[in-house]
């Protein structure tokens, strides 16, 4: 029987509980910030999509949900106030919507420049087909906040609605989107930053290893 030896092995021992110790760091580590990066996003989207109540009214809504048509000035200058909202906190749409029946229709949404290149503008009472069931079951969940994965003709998004209801109680929805490929981002922006970081203690402590090892 082949002994075990104890002295030629020994230097295996601290350079494995060295890699086992940097791989846990960095899988924490990468968690942590996993879980930052999303509070963050949801904070913005929260920020934003709560910032629509200061520009929507009750009678904006009762209007849209009896089809009385808008005044086009206002109505522009509406969607002006829409897009600032999204610029200031960092998101790509805020919008409003109302469902009838089983349809969802834009009441006011905020657009970029693309969406003015591709013809693909919302405006007042446009029907929105790619409503999510998730969206749909929002307008009486009786939620404070729903948080939901979508994908339309205008991209892939993490988005978040705030169900709210008009003094008459007509149900709406406050929200706002965020790309989805914002969520990967920030993991793969860390998980490089921890990667390199694993590597930088592994070099610092390659001449130790090496000593070790003689």
């Amino acid at each position: 029987m082949t002994k075990y030896n104890y002295k030629k092995n020994k230097p295996i021992i601290p350079i494995t509980i060295f890699v086992v110790g940097l791989i846990i760091y960095v899988a924490i580590k990468l968690i942590y910030h996993k879980q930052i990066s999303s509070q963050e996003i949801d904070t913005r989207l929260k920020s934003a999509a709560a910032s629509l109540d200061l520009i929507i009214s009750d009678s904006l809504i009762q209007n849209a949900h009896k089809k009385v048509p808008v005044n086009i000035v206002d109505y522009e200058d509406l969607r002006l106030q829409a897009n600032k909202i999204a610029e200031i906190h960092n998101v790509i749409y805020v919008y409003v919507v109302i469902q009838s029946n089983d349809s969802v229709y834009f009441v006011v949404s905020s657009y970029i420049t693309n969406d003015i290149t591709k013809n693909i503008v919302t405006g007042y009472m446009d029907y929105y087909p790619e409503a999510t069931p998730a969206m749909k079951k929002s307008f009486n969940s009786g939620a404070t906040e729903i948080f939901d994965e979508q994908q339309d003709q205008w991209g892939v998004f993490h988005s978040l609605y705030i169900p709210k209801k008009t003094k008459t109680g007509i149900p709406y929805l406050l929200c706002a989107d965020v790309k989805a490929s914002e969520l990967t981002d920030y993991r793969l922006r860390y998980l490089v930053e921890f990667a390199l970081t694993a590597l930088f203690l592994f070099l610092i402590s390659l001449p130790l290893i090496i000593s070790l090892r003689k």
